[in-house]
């Protein structure tokens, strides 16, 4: 097996369904070179751990804050639970194909995580692409934005992007051989092919050259806008200028996300097509050099939240407002139980002065009734 197919966390789990389509055998030595990797994967679960938090922080930000309830945030909600999912099942399930894939009952653990990946990989990237296009429609066309962008639409999209993108990952099981997973049934060769192709043409490469023109197109609007700004306002007043500015910042860490997101899933798609030209030349690097865009790949899940979402000023705004509401509730409340105190000393030492003195039983009711 060439360097291009082994080794990787990610690639194992993916490549149990490529090598099937393609008749592949795995053999019992090479098998065993595929095992559990305390260091690295310890750090999987770390990560994990880190992403399942960071996600799930999102949605609750969302819920409480009616003003986060936008149709941009609701996309970048849906992601969320999108990246959600590696950390509660695309991480855990890798390690363990990986740990248990010497054993050829449990085969099947590694289809379901590359089913898992693959769904993850065509919701990631039609999330990503969606939001694109809503900021492509704000920036391009503002005054039909409210017509063309209505929340029932959004609410549909993102339907349609997690029904699209589990039936692209499921239907790779139409064609698949359960009591024998090497089997080189040539029609099954052809249709992973067919279908691999089509993933990604459809699911990568129209997707990533209409988002790079979208935003190339974006940031030249933008820019004339700023510059027409600049020439009306008076010198030294910006003030009309920090919207657009705002956006281009917007637009700024989306195009970031996407050339992260670019560069951590070439490498997948091109050992993929390796795996079925038998060419291992397309994507030849050291077995390290794996590891690492695995590991960025699932650090999208971890760098998503933080790009889209922390960076921009309403969520930021409501993280901040959570975290210190709580802090002022909590001095709030020392510092009505310190007035309280405050106030109920003076009248103990009355009590105890008056009614150790000769005071007439009237004076004695009122004591006891402050």
């Amino acid at each position: 097996m060439s360097s291009a197919t082994s080794t990787s966390t990610w690639e194992n789990a993916s490549k149990a369904v490529v090598m099937n389509a393609t008749g592949y055998n795995m053999s019992d030595s090479k098998i065993q070179e595929i095992s559990f990797e305390p260091l690295y994967d310890s750090c999987l679960i770390i990560l994990a751990v880190l992403i399942i938090a960071i996600n799930i922080l999102i949605p609750v930000l969302f819920i409480r804050n009616r003003v986060l309830r936008t149709k941009t945030n609701m996309l970048l909600v849906s992601l969320a639970i999108a990246d959600l999912v590696t950390g509660l099942l695309g991480i855990p399930m890798s390690i363990a194909c990986n740990a248990f894939i010497e054993f050829p009952s449990l085969t099947g653990l590694c289809i379901t995580a590359a089913v898992t990946y693959r769904f993850i990989a065509v919701s990631t990237i039609f999330h990503i692409f969606a939001i694109t296009i809503e900021r492509y429609i704000s920036v391009s066309y503002p005054f039909k934005y409210v017509f063309w962008v209505q929340m029932s639409r959004v609410r549909v999209v993102i339907a349609s992007i997690w029904i699209g993108s589990l039936l692209m990952a499921l239907v790779q099981l139409s064609w698949q051989n359960f009591s024998d997973f090497s089997s080189e049934d040539p029609i099954k060769v052809k249709a992973g092919i067919i279908y691999n192709g089509i993933g990604i043409i459809v699911c990568f490469l129209v997707p990533l050259v209409v988002m790079v023109f979208i935003y190339c197109r974006m940031f030249m609007i933008i820019r004339k806008q700023l510059d027409h700004m600049k020439k009306l306002s008076p010198s030294g007043n910006n003030e009309n200028c920090k919207p657009l500015s705002t956006e281009r910042r917007a637009i700024t860490i989306f195009a970031l996300m996407l050339g992260i997101f670019t560069m951590s899933w070439l490498t997948w798609y091109m050992s993929i097509i390796s795996v079925y030209t038998r060419n291992a030349e397309i994507i030849s690097m050291p077995e390290r050099w794996y590891d690492f865009f695995d590991f960025l790949r699932f650090s999208t899940s971890f760098i998503n939240p933080l790009l889209y979402t922390f960076l921009k000023h309403d969520f930021r705004d409501a993280l901040f407002s959570l975290l210190f509401s709580k802090s002022k509730q909590r001095k709030s409340a020392e510092h009505r139980t310190n007035n309280a105190n405050l106030t109920m000393a003076p009248l103990a030492m009355l009590r105890s002065k008056y009614k150790s003195d000769n005071s007439s039983p009237e004076e004695r009711k009122i004591l006891d009734n402050v």
